[in-house]
């Protein structure tokens, strides 16, 4: 069995001789947990920037090379930047699906996660947008008005472009 996992993998990694267990698949919702959280900040870190008129890119820099700067955040913040939410790598409906196994499982053992309540709630404003399909990154418009607009005046506060 290693051999044909190691030819469709990066790696492999065993959780477990019996796989009744549950292992592996416990393992999954933690590995989905942080995924989520960290595109759900994501979506939120870009949003602030472009409400308080800060260049995206200029907070990218400024984290560079440091311990705060991670490959899956610029990967993230490169698909909400470029409006490239489609094909999805992981969807907003998948990422809810995972989110609400992972709240009922911390429900099981007695743990509340709110950061995860509150991701679920983007995702699920989100996927209300007709965004459901997208890449999970589309959460960054949970923090917009679902009409596009300000709030007050009807005009989207879009992001400064990256690079610009």
């Amino acid at each position: 069995m290693a051999p044909v996992l190691d030819a469709i993998g990066a790696r492999t990694t065993w959780t477990g001789e019996d796989a009744a267990a549950g292992t592996a698949t416990r393992l999954k919702l933690v590995v989905n947990s942080w995924v989520i959280a960290a595109s759900n900040a994501t979506g939120e870190i870009l949003a602030l920037a472009g409400a308080l008129g800060v260049e995206p890119q200029q907070f990218l820099d400024l984290i560079e090379g440091g311990g705060l700067d991670l490959p899956f955040l610029r990967g993230k913040a490169g698909l909400i930047l470029g409006d490239k939410l489609d094909p999805a790598s992981f969807a907003v409906d998948t990422s809810l699906k995972d989110a609400r196994l992972i709240l009922a499982a911390a429900e099981e053992q007695g743990i509340r996660l709110d950061g995860t309540e509150a991701a679920a709630a983007r995702l699920e404003r989100v996927a209300a947008q007709g965004r459901s399909k997208q890449d999970m990154a589309a959460a960054y418009y949970a923090s917009t008005p679902a009409d596009g607009g300000s709030g007050t005046d009807g005009n989207r506060q879009d992001l400064p472009a990256q690079g610009s």
